[in-house]
């Protein structure tokens, strides 16, 4: 699990800090020191750390960058379905709870298109979780090669906020957006790239090299 040393919050953690601190705060005066104000302490600290936005290191390293922290549940070849309909190269990562859900661009990149669909909420690294609540990210890199980037939110997340919109053109490493509380991040590559990461692995959003185009 990345350490993050420095970090801000996200905007989208205020409301629930300010909730659970005041949740807090009225046990402790009411209760005092008790079991529930500890808990509902621990559970503020949680809430600040879900929501820590750091951030990284953008090496100087050619190569799409891994948009999120987690775990690899699956490196393949399969058809991407919703804008393409053509086989790409995929890597689908599965985010707990600890890793940081700020979601980046892989690479320097316009927005071609997004579209949302509401849905159920399965555990993010099962195989139903493709039925969930998920947005999809069509973007183009300075080469004109394709990207799909699919936000899963997962058995705990309720929201995927997204920070971006169709035309805006980012850096890589900008921020793409936040899935609250647990989720999954698909993308799908050009088949010219591959990756050196396995499932089971863990990467670090910005740090991890995670697909390299092959060599010629």
């Amino acid at each position: 699990m990345k350490i993050d040393y420095e970090w801000t919050i996200a905007k989208e953690g205020y409301i629930p800090i300010l909730l659970s601190l005041l949740v807090t705060w009225i046990l402790t005066a009411f209760f005092g020191v008790s079991i529930f104000s500890l808990l509902f302490f621990i559970l503020l600290l949680l809430i600040i750390y879900f929501f820590r936005d750091p951030d990284r290191i953008l090496l100087s390293e050619d190569g799409l960058i891994s948009p999120a922290d987690g775990k690899i549940i699956t490196i393949d070849t399969c058809k991407e379905t919703e804008f393409l309909n053509r086989e790409m190269n995929r890597a689908c990562i599965f985010l707990s709870v600890f890793d940081c859900h700020i979601n980046r661009a892989p690479s320097n990149v316009r927005v071609v298109e997004t579209r949302y669909y509401p849905g159920a909420f399965f555990f993010a690294n099962s195989s139903r979780s493709i039925e969930n609540e998920r947005l999809y990210i069509h973007l183009k890199d300075e080469n004109d090669e394709d990207i799909v980037l699919i936000l899963y939110a997962g058995f705990i997340a309720r929201r995927i906020v997204p920070y971006i919109k169709s035309g805006d053109n980012l850096n890589k490493a900008d921020r793409l957006g936040i899935i609250k509380f647990g989720s999954r991040v698909d993308i799908f590559v050009e088949k010219k790239y591959s990756s050196d990461f396995k499932s089971g692995d863990s990467v670090v959003a910005v740090e991890s090299i995670l697909f390299k185009k092959n060599e010629k």
